[in-house]
């Protein structure tokens, strides 16, 4: 696209940005090829106009994860799109570089926060989802380790043949083995813990 189309564009409402973009996960093959991807859906859409991208070299991270980027500079045909890319792209960064000032209505400004409010109550709900399920899976999990707790004392045992037997450390299971005797299902004698019958 040259420079006279470009002027044309901004002429009719269009936006010239830079914009950059960042993918974080693993193997690093797969992170550089998400990057690609990324920008080829992009390049895909008609109203979106990549000017110009360079691709970071992928990088290690904290958690052995890889991190690549892509800097775009693109003209997208409208204000509307513009937001549409933020909101379902969700860049890392961006700069408007044309037109200096923007000019829109209000009812514009009122669809663009509602798309914006939109994605953050689908996000919300997306948490809330997880953290009903990471309570439903502890929850489960501790149950488990109680179980297996029983199972283990079905014999006298001390802690240290326990922790052995299921793998769990002394700091860990002395929590499960100290509620299993609150509760009186477990019994400690002479540093041993049997099963109640």
């Amino acid at each position: 696209m040259d420079e006279k189309e470009i002027q044309e564009k901004l002429k009719k409402g269009g936006v010239l940005a830079q914009v950059s973009f960042e993918v974080i996960g693993t193997p690093k093959e797969h992170v550089e090829k998400a990057m690609h991807d990324y920008i080829a859906n992009l390049k895909k859409d008609h109203q979106i106009h990549i000017l110009s991208v360079e691709y970071g070299e992928p990088e290690e991270t904290e958690g052995k994860l890889w991190g690549t980027f892509a800097d775009t500079e693109m003209l997208v045909e409208s204000l509307d799109k513009f937001n549409w890319l933020c909101v379902n792209f969700m860049p890392a960064t961006i700069d408007i570089i044309a037109p200096e000032e923007l000019k829109f209505k209000d009812k514009d400004l009122t669809n663009w926060f509602n798309d914006l409010l939109a994605k953050l109550h689908e996000v919300s709900t997306s948490y809330r989802q997880l953290s009903t399920k990471e309570e439903v899976f502890v929850k489960s999990m501790n149950q488990m380790i109680h179980n297996a707790v029983l199972l283990a004392t079905e014999h006298h045992h001390t802690s240290e043949e326990i922790s052995k037997k299921l793998g769990i450390d002394l700091d860990n299971l002395k929590h499960f083995l100290d509620v299993n005797v609150k509760k009186g299902k477990v019994e400690e004698k002479d540093g041993k813990f049997f099963r109640k019958k």
